[in-house]
């Protein structure tokens, strides 16, 4: 039998999925998967201005989705938790098995 999933957990994963929400941060995120980088790298690699960058990065770590270290002027930003590594590979999973033609991603438009 599955455990059942708890209240208070279900909202602090809706608030995660939530900032995840945004195409830019899941590339971040994505990003942070190979490891440490600052916001310089991320601003060259995503080709995005730095203040956005900033923004979305400030935003991730308010959710506890990032954590960063600072060394002088330079803020070096990694994934906060295994809870992150576990939906980028979830994710990595379902776009395996939907490109395969396992499953389908057919979903209803609003």
């Amino acid at each position: 039998m599955k455990t059942q999933i708890s209240i208070e957990f279900i909202q602090t994963a809706s608030r995660v999925l939530k900032t995840l929400g945004h195409p830019d941060r899941l590339k971040i995120v994505e990003y942070l998967d190979e490891g440490e980088k600052t916001v310089g790298q991320i601003q060259r690699h995503l080709d995005m201005l730095q203040p956005v960058v900033s923004q979305h990065l400030k935003k991730m770590h308010d959710r506890d989705i990032v954590i960063f270290r600072r060394e002088g002027t330079r803020y070096f930003y990694s994934l906060a938790n295994e809870f992150i590594f576990k939906i980028l590979n979830c994710m990595a999973d379902v776009q395996d098995k939907i490109s395969s033609g396992e499953w389908s991603m057919e979903f209803q438009s609003e």
